[in-house]
């Protein structure tokens, strides 16, 4: 029987946890909520006092509100927080306490900000705007803990605006209650209909509910009025990778990289993509891109792997191409630790014993053995080396030394497993294969024991 080759092909989930984590590692970009025109609208409007639910103004703290206001209309913030500061009743005037924390929020004393409001809160515990600019601040600061009760709390005294329910769902999401989170952030677009940040929110909430479908749908909503918004495209190339569009996901993810907007681990990953779906010439580029990409580089060991992927999938040519910009680019990187000049050095040897010099790939494979004696991948590329030499026994002899190692048994039996077939011993070339497929299981091989077996029959 011919010898069996067993293809490895890419898993899409080597990509695919990078985009994972791009949704899960910031739940939505809140950071454009504070400059949004929406936001500004929602929080100086909390500038008024609601009688029914907060706190009564005497006519001595209405003055002094009005002297504020005065210097508000001149634009003169630091005017207007004087004001409030050399008043005597700002220690004990809720009202003045929670302007002088609306006019620290503005000018980004956040944590003055945090003790106004928190002040104004104890002298007056049902202050719902306090609560809620509190909350606003907190969030702020990433303490989201701290705001929920006071997010909760303002909505339990009649808060229903956008800015309220909104971050209310982003500090729902902080925590991993999706289907909560799904619901503000669905309110808070009824008062704030054109606030993006929602409807990232609410997308990112079906995401993590298993409803991508949706998801992308609001993506490609966002994307009609925000179409360089990289994170998006990511994101809805993310949904679509769940929805096993893998074409349009890519699709996603090379308008990204056109935009400039992927690091160089995220161009690495589109090029894994890229082979996965065979289209070899893109997966070239990209990986070429990333070695080159000097501003947040991928790590050497990165670079390495995509070599390696290369030659799993039999493109030598490409393989050895990026393996030599590499050794240009990165090579002091590689050089500086033993684990990547071995990985490097292996990969060299592979390619030079399938397309180059099999006599200086050889060598290479027996300078890492003298290094580590017990590198099972070495002792496999030189076993097939001796292989190809019609030097059976020194091959198996090779790899009956690899199977002895943990990490390289699989492979080593499966090859050893196809001499002994090849040899016309079936049945001990079965009991190394299954073996093999024990080790690491494999559709093709359990396929390919059942064909010998079939054979014997």
């Amino acid at each position: 029987m011919n010898r069996l080759i067993f293809r490895i092909q890419i898993s899409g989930m080597i990509a695919l946890s990078w985009v994972c984590s791009v949704v899960g590692a910031d739940l939505m970009p809140i950071d454009p909520l504070w400059k949004s025109a929406s936001f500004r609208k929602a929080f100086t409007g909390s500038y008024g006092i609601d009688s029914r639910i907060e706190p009564k103004v005497t006519t001595s703290e209405k003055s002094v509100l009005e002297a504020v206001a005065a210097e508000l209309a001149d634009k003169d913030r630091d005017g207007a927080a004087a004001k409030l500061t050399g008043s005597s009743l700002l220690k004990t005037s809720p009202a003045l306490m929670f302007a002088l924390g609306n006019l620290r929020f503005e000018q980004g004393e956040i944590e003055d900000a945090v003790e106004n409001f928190e002040a104004a809160v104890k002298l007056y515990p049902n202050f719902r705007d306090a609560h809620r600019n509190l909350a606003i601040a907190q969030v702020q600061q990433s303490e989201f803990k701290k705001a929920e009760p006071h997010l909760i709390r303002a909505i339990e005294l009649g808060a229903q605006d956008g800015l309220a329910l909104g971050l209310l769902g982003y500090v729902h999401s902080n925590a991993d209650r999706h289907q909560a989170a799904l619901q503000a952030f669905c309110l808070a677009q009824l008062t704030m209909p054109a606030e993006i940040q929602w409807k990232v929110g609410e997308a990112h909430a079906l995401l993590s509910l298993d409803e991508p479908r949706g998801a992308a749908s609001i993506y490609a909503d966002i994307l009609t009025q925000q179409p360089t918004e990289a994170g998006i495209w990511k994101n809805q190339a993310y949904a679509f990778f769940l929805l096993e569009e893998s074409v349009k996901g890519l699709a996603n993810l090379e308008f990204a990289s056109r935009l400039g907007k992927l690091t160089a681990s995220e161009t690495l990953s589109l090029g894994h993509l890229y082979l996965n779906e065979t289209l070899y010439d893109l997966a070239k580029n990209r990986y070429e891109e990333a070695v080159k990409m000097t501003e947040n580089p991928a790590s050497p060991d990165e670079l390495i792997a995509a070599v390696e992927y290369l030659a799993d999938v039999y493109q030598w040519e490409s393989a050895k191409s990026i393996l030599e910009e590499i050794r240009v680019i990165h090579g002091e990187k590689i050089d500086e630790k033993d684990i990547l000049q071995n990985r490097f050095s292996r990969a060299e040897a592979l390619i030079e014993l399938e397309i180059g010099n099999s006599e200086k790939g050889a060598t290479l494979v027996a300078e890492i053995l003298k290094k580590n004696p017990v590198d099972g991948e070495a002792l496999i590329l030189l076993a097939k080396f001796h292989l190809r030499e019609a030097e059976a026994e020194e091959a198996v002899m090779m790899f009956e030394q690899a199977a002895l190692i943990p990490e390289s048994e699989a492979e080593a039996r499966l090859e050893h497993g196809q001499i002994l077939v090849n040899q016309g011993d079936y049945k001990a070339g079965i009991e190394m294969l299954k073996r093999s497929h024990e080790l690491k299981p494999n559709p093709s091989i359990a396929e390919y024991i059942e064909g010998l077996r079939e054979f014997l029959r």
